[in-house]
């Protein structure tokens, strides 16, 4: 049993590729070393149950190394479990016992969204070439009824012909925006009025829901959608090179070594994209989350799936040595 004089050991990782998971740092305030991110609260959210009937003597032990070290520090009895972002796999399970997982599996695609059109000449996205001179057809067929019905029986239309046609025009483009006073005298133009009136309706309808559509929720659609096309373009992948998704990107997806970029923080992925340096990076779920949450507008998740080797991995959680440990 652990005791005051003989803690029991939790190897944590001394660098990690997402602080939000784990974070270790040095106070000099304090003169001591500072364990947080969301792993570490789960630690300490299982000791509170477990205080309530055993104090639990440990110390924490900050390690540099590959994920893959710190279950060997536990398999070898060097530490008695590792406390982090550490992935559940079939081979690591060989050798450690694991918790429960208290965060999902699964490995996605990031890739930069593709670029949006320029943003001067958005009005005229919200209806197709055709849809555009199928509107103007119908004007211009509705502004020759209205001079041809209109033009003896209504005063407005006194004057040469180009002048008729013109108030024709104005008569007909006005009623776009619902701003057409001038009167009616023929029935037959009162007819095709309405029928170009309820034609306007329905496309200023269509148009400002479209619009308003892609002003305020434009659509994220991915740069790369295909791991094929990575590979037989040899394009650079970025990953935690610390991790085993470096190997499965090798092994299972089938890239080849030298296309495979290690990075070591969440902060350089996005200027490796900027840069050119890797067009796709490979990141297991909860980091997908939390870089999305901080990069939404720039990058999305590609694939069919959207995942892979989802019933490979068995979440995060923690390694321990022996069955004595708690299993949250």
């Amino acid at each position: 049993m652990p005791t005051e004089a003989k803690p029991m050991k939790f190897v944590v990782p001394g660098e990690t590729s997402f602080e939000k998971f784990v974070k270790v740092q040095w106070s000099e305030s304090l003169k001591e070393i500072n364990y947080s991110g969301f792993c570490i609260d789960v630690f300490f959210e299982v000791l509170k149950l477990l205080e309530k009937s055993y104090s639990l003597p440990y110390e924490f032990i900050p390690y540099n190394g590959t994920y893959d070290d710190l279950v060997d520090l536990v398999a070898d009895k060097t530490v008695d479990a590792v406390i982090g972002d550490v992935t559940i796999l079939a081979n690591r399970s060989k050798y450690v016992d694991f918790t429960q997982p208290f965060a999902e599996s699964g490995l996605t695609m990031i890739v930069p969204v593709k670029p949006q059109a320029e943003k001067a000449w958005i009005f005229l996205k919200p209806f197709s070439k055709g849809m555009w001179g199928m509107t103007a057809a119908i004007l211009v067929y509705t502004v020759l009824i209205v001079w041809l019905l209109e033009r003896r029986s209504n005063p407005e239309f006194d004057g040469p012909w180009h002048f008729q046609l013109s108030i024709a025009l104005w008569f007909t483009s006005s009623s776009l925006f619902f701003a057409q006073r001038e009167q009616i005298y023929n029935n037959h133009a009162r007819v095709a009025v309405s029928v170009w009136l309820f034609v306007v309706l329905a496309l200023s309808s269509s148009y400002t829901a479209t619009l308003s559509s892609m002003l305020t929720a434009p659509r994220l659609e991915p740069n790369v959608t295909d791991i094929g096309w990575l590979k037989k373009n040899n394009a650079v992948v970025g990953c935690d090179g610390s991790s085993f998704v470096k190997r499965y990107l090798e092994n299972v997806l089938g890239f080849n070594p030298v296309n495979i970029k290690n990075l070591s923080s969440e902060y350089n992925y996005p200027g490796e994209f900027e840069s050119g340096s890797i067009t796709a990076a490979f990141l297991e779920v909860p980091y997908e989350k939390t870089f999305l949450n901080h990069h939404c507008q720039g990058y999305t998740v590609a694939g069919s799936s959207g995942r892979y080797g989802g019933d490979r991995f068995g979440g995060l959680g923690f390694g321990r040595c022996s069955s004595y440990f708690w299993s949250p």
